[in-house]
């Protein structure tokens, strides 16, 4: 349980119940009396839009006869003139999937099954949901007796599981919003399998249910204390990636890194107005430099960073969550790599590890093909930086305001390195 004096993640006087989903012990006390027993809530990501609404998904373990149940769930929290969509979601989703509905404040909460922008989810959500997702997507007698958990849950975006039967090898599902994400993101799958580097396959999808399932990645995710080799052969991967086909994927706007950077920027500078004239300035000087940032035109990963990499017993690297690949320069994946690694190491005190195994990667990447262009790669560190400045806030950290100030200072030191970034046009 939380401090009782830990203050909200923010205060919105336009929704009336905004403390509802911002505050994790009020959360937990409302859930508490509602549900008539012991609740806990651990926030994974927030979506919030000033005025309008918050959205925030979470873990609930809820405690009845000496046992612990954990699933995950959605807490969302609308304005006066938004107050419809509370009462919709109330009422719309499966048989007992609204937990607590506060019809004055505007504030529901539901099971994942209450997310209606994911197709996949009312269905699972129905009595007999599991056997007739199962039967659309892998039928057969390896499948029987199946189930599914749930990996990880971006309310009204995204979600991702893992299907198990009795003697089959887990798939990961992939649920979207409609059909032609899903289709989009199935086209990467298969484009990326032609290439050169180790990704899942396309096993089936259903365009009804709006949901993909590819094969799994059994074995851990790449962090800072993997061996400088594993990073190494993981730049290596990446570099057989770029170094595939590219045609069959989508080509990405010029324009469309930088407009993600300004977008970043102002969100920034509306949670934070205190520092909102440094971060303008940042954003546009970061935004001007992709602008003239050279370019290669491979096909790049799209979201790429150290936790899209799973290594297996055979200690061979795989990349994984294709869902944003694209033809692209190979800098921006190296920049979003860099960025989130960087990032990562100077929270945990080890700026110098992450150093190091930024080298062994780079090194792995260039025995394959060559190092995308430095500067480039600068350029897209800074605005991978700046972009995921906000990440503290979306998984509700309570010192999320420090955190995204020191995140933006971080990217002002590295752009002052970078010419292209100095010279304004």
């Amino acid at each position: 349980m939380p401090s009782a004096d830990r203050p909200p993640l923010l205060d919105d006087p336009a929704l009336p119940g905004g403390s509802l989903v911002l505050d994790r012990a009020e959360l937990q006390a409302w859930l508490t009396e509602s549900l008539g027993r012991s609740c806990s809530v651990t926030p994974r990501r927030l979506r919030y839009k000033a005025g309008t609404s918050a959205v925030l998904g979470f873990d609930l373990g809820t405690l009845c006869d000496g046992v612990v149940t954990t699933q995950s769930c959605v807490a969302s929290s609308y304005s006066e003139h938004a107050a419809p969509k509370a009462e919709k979601t109330s009422r719309s989703g499966p048989p007992g999937s609204c937990l607590a509905y506060d019809t004055v404040r505007h504030t529901v909460v539901t099971t994942a099954a209450g997310d209606r922008a994911l197709p996949l989810l009312p269905t699972l959500g129905q009595p007999d949901g599991v056997a007739r997702v199962v039967r659309r997507l892998i039928a057969g007698p390896d499948m029987e007796a199946a189930r599914i958990r749930t990996v990880r849950h971006n309310p009204g975006r995204r979600w991702v599981g893992i299907l198990e039967g009795e003697r089959a090898t887990a798939l990961l599902l992939r649920a979207y919003g409609d059909s032609r994400r899903m289709a989009r993101a199935a086209a990467c799958y298969r484009a990326l399998a032609h290439g050169g580097a180790r990704t899942p396959g396309v096993v089936a999808h259903s365009r009804g249910l709006a949901t993909l399932a590819v094969t799994w990645a059994a074995g851990d995710e790449l962090d800072l204390s993997a061996s400088t080799e594993l990073w190494e052969a993981a730049g290596g991967e990446l570099a057989r990636l770029h170094t595939g086909p590219s045609r069959p994927l989508s080509e990405t706007d010029p324009a469309s890194a930088a407009e993600a950077v300004l977008r970043a920027g102002r969100q920034i500078a509306a949670l934070l107005p205190e520092i909102s004239p440094d971060v303008l300035d940042i954003t546009r000087t970061t935004a001007a430099a992709l602008e003239r940032a050279p370019g290669d035109c491979v096909a790049v990963h799209g979201d790429f960073s150290a936790d899209q990499v799973v290594v297996g017993p055979d200690e061979m690297p795989v990349l994984i969550d294709l869902d944003s690949a694209r033809r692209g320069p190979s800098a921006y994946d190296v920049g979003c790599l860099t960025a989130s690694t960087m990032t990562s190491a100077e929270m945990e005190g080890a700026a110098s590890r992450g150093e190091q195994v930024m080298a062994a990667f780079l090194t792995g990447y260039d025995h394959v093909r060559p190092l995308p262009d430095e500067a480039a790669v600068a350029v897209h560190t800074a605005a991978f930086r700046l972009r995921k400045a906000i990440d503290p806030f979306r998984a509700c950290a309570p010192d999320w305001r420090e955190q995204v100030t020191a995140r933006v200072a971080a990217t002002r030191v590295a752009l002052e390195d970078i010419p292209l970034a100095r010279t304004r046009p």
